[in-house]
């Protein structure tokens, strides 16, 4: 072979391969655009294409959508199949082939589209927030917040690391750390088992240490490319070890986590609680509320506003039942 050929024909190979797997929206104007297709959902396609950030696509403006690989689809019939769409049949409709067969729809059936679950997922975050005001009182408030999430098959671990301090005119009022390790099994989607260990100190407060184990059942109530909803209910134990010496207790614990993005997902609303309910031992309930806002500013960077609201019938110390913080800050994003 020519020496001088070989290099034009990587390149032609190369280019191949990229251009194989490229996804084609062919609009009803006759445009077509070339890119990664995201997600089909609220009647809008979501795209890639190599020269800009995703978009979406208005759904009734789209002829077809030709693609080699694999989606998750669900049809308005309530029907899922994974398949490929094919592009364009004899009659103008959808083809959706799967393994079994070719499917004709038009593309208003299908209510949502998206690329499958990897096995494997990871995801983790990082967050530094804080609020200084002066005044009558100067106070500092600080977080330090880190979650990492990783997910094979049916099986989900999250870690998360919180570490919060206040100051009000030099004084410290708060110093708090907070570990949570949640494991939870999809046995029965959208139905999980959950457990969950929890390791949380402030010594402002009198609490040197509160260790929660605990296990029950879940549901994800939502689960679309935009909006999670996941709620569980469990029981456990609990100790705790305060001033007065150690404590311990049976506990029922209800968590919920929600997050709703848009705008793609440049700004995420996100919502988490938990409220940790003594059966036995020291009487006493607790809530925890954290919600803000975050807003993508590169695929690394992100701004943040975060509204934290803890409260405790029964407080380990008489400083107060309740503590409210509003943070902003940075984080970053990797995965």
């Amino acid at each position: 072979m020519n020496a001088r050929k070989l290099p034009v024909l990587v390149i032609f190979a190369l280019g191949a391969t990229a251009t194989a797997h490229a996804d084609v929206l062919v609009l009803k104007n006759g445009d077509r655009i070339t890119g990664e297709i995201k997600r089909i959902w609220d009647n809008e396609v979501t795209i890639e294409p190599e020269y800009a950030d995703e978009f979406e696509v208005d759904l009734p403006v789209v002829a077809y959508i030709e693609s080699d690989r694999d989606f998750e689809i669900e049809l308005q019939d309530g029907r899922e199949v994974v398949a490929k769409m094919g592009g364009a049949a004899a009659s103008g409709d959808q083809v959706i082939t799967t393994d079994m067969e070719a499917l004709e729809v038009s593309l208003a059936e299908i209510f949502e589209l998206d690329e499958p679950d990897d096995y494997y997922d990871w995801e983790s975050h990082v967050d530094f927030s804080t609020n200084i005001s002066r005044g009558n009182t100067d106070t500092l408030n600080s977080q330090l917040r880190a979650d990492t999430m990783f997910k094979h098959g049916d099986h989900r671990h999250l870690g998360e690391l919180t570490i919060s301090k206040e100051e009000a005119n030099g004084e410290t009022t708060r110093d708090r750390d907070l570990f949570v390790y949640d494991y939870s099994y999809l046995f029965n989607e959208p139905w999980f088992f959950a457990s969950e260990v929890s390791f949380e100190r402030d010594p402002i407060i009198q609490l040197d240490s509160r260790v929660i184990i605990s296990a029950g059942i879940g549901n994800d109530l939502i689960v679309t490319p935009r909006k999670e909803l996941r709620v569980k209910l469990s029981a456990g134990y609990q100790t705790e070890e305060i001033d007065t010496g150690t404590a311990d207790s049976s506990v029922a614990v209800w968590n919920l986590r929600y997050r709703h993005d848009f705008f793609g997902d440049d700004l995420s609303f996100i919502h988490n609680h938990s409220i940790t309910y003594n059966l036995s031992g020291r009487t006493n309930t607790s809530y925890k509320t954290s919600t803000g806002f975050t807003y993508e500013i590169t695929d690394l960077l992100y701004a943040n506003t975060t509204l934290n609201y803890d409260y405790e019938t029964e407080p380990v110390a008489p400083a107060g039942n309740e503590n409210v913080s509003l943070v902003l800050g940075f984080g970053l994003e990797f995965e």
